[in-house]
């Protein structure tokens, strides 16, 4: 889910005041995962692949632990659109490196 610019911002005035992420996440963002909020006040609005594999992580163990059908749907459909994110990284990363070698090479 896209966050605009003013929500990171208003996330991130939150945070500078004291709030807690779940906090901000629960009063204000409530639509918004703990690690959608997270990412935003924490960083530059992008989630790294370290990101990706530690919330991969939690919500695998998540899944795991779930007895409910509908919760695990859910959560596999996040975990869909986290592989999916950490490809798209990748694919934009690795266009980065074959224009850096270019420019080395020239």
């Amino acid at each position: 889910m896209p966050i605009s610019k003013a929500d990171t911002r208003k996330m991130r005035e939150l945070a500078k005041e004291g709030k807690s992420i779940r906090k901000i996440m629960d009063e204000n963002f409530p639509e918004l995962s703990y690690w959608d909020v997270y990412f935003e006040v924490r960083g530059d609005g992008g989630r790294g692949a370290i990101g990706i594999k530690r919330m991969i992580t939690n919500r695998i163990n998540a899944l795991a632990e779930s007895k409910i059908l509908a919760e695990r749907a859910e959560i596999a459909e996040e975990l869909k659109e986290l592989v999916w994110q950490l490809y798209q990284n990748h694919k934009t990363n690795y266009e980065k490196l074959r224009q850096i070698r270019e420019a080395i090479d020239a």
